[in-house]
């Protein structure tokens, strides 16, 4: 918006359509210097949104490349920083069915591992367990799909709770292991008293 002459390099970082847009809108001359690997990002979520697919782009926020790629889809992609982002996500049931990962090029795996592997650390968890119990809020798009993660990847029932006065001795009757996990933004103090809760337990039978 503020150059309204002249030549314009488009960073390595990539820029939006809008951007690029305007630019010739201005009459300028463009040099687009996208980074290869930026523009392959480009491509696959155009790509992914054309199959339906919405997207989660892990990467940092207020950085150019996350805003060009978001710029390349809206409305079918969303932005993830960290787990609270995750916790914080609105999603329709068919955006939830269909759901696809990309990332920033820049990020190292350590930025992205927490983000990615949640879901399968709370599948290994509950295998080989008879229940898993869920802590988290019930509008947390994040904690009912840790839910959907037991019972569908790992084949275990699975019941979700606020806290420990939500929790129902009877679920724990005839069980001989529980898994326990959190939603992303649980305050930790809920899922020990939870845990604790569990480990002190004694059926009916025996007290």
């Amino acid at each position: 918006e503020q150059v309204n002459e002249g030549t314009v390099i488009f960073t390595a970082h990539g820029v939006s359509p809008l951007v690029k847009r305007r630019a010739r809108e201005h009459g300028l001359n463009c040099i687009d210097a996208t980074c290869p690997d930026v523009t392959v990002t480009h491509d696959l979520v155009h790509e992914l949104a054309a199959n339906g697919y919405y997207i989660l782009y892990i990467g940092k926020k207020g950085h150019p490349e996350p805003e060009g790629v978001l710029g390349e889809v809206p409305g079918h992609i969303s932005l993830i920083e960290n787990e609270a982002d995750v916790d914080a996500l609105s999603l329709t049931q068919a955006q939830e069915e269909k759901l696809a990962i990309s990332t920033q090029t820049t990020l190292s795996q350590w930025d992205t591992r927490r983000v990615i592997t949640r879901q399968e650390a709370v599948a290994a968890q509950a295998r080989g367990a008879d229940l898993t119990i869920v802590v988290g809020d019930p509008r947390s798009n994040n904690t009912n799909r840790l839910v959907q993660v037991s019972e569908e990847l790992a084949g275990v029932p699975a019941v979700r709770i606020e806290d420990l006065s939500q929790l129902n001795p009877a679920w724990l009757e005839g069980k001989k292991r529980v898994a326990v996990t959190a939603g992303a933004s649980t305050p930790s103090q809920l899922t020990r008293e939870v845990i604790r809760y569990i480990e002190q337990y004694q059926p009916a039978a025996q007290q």
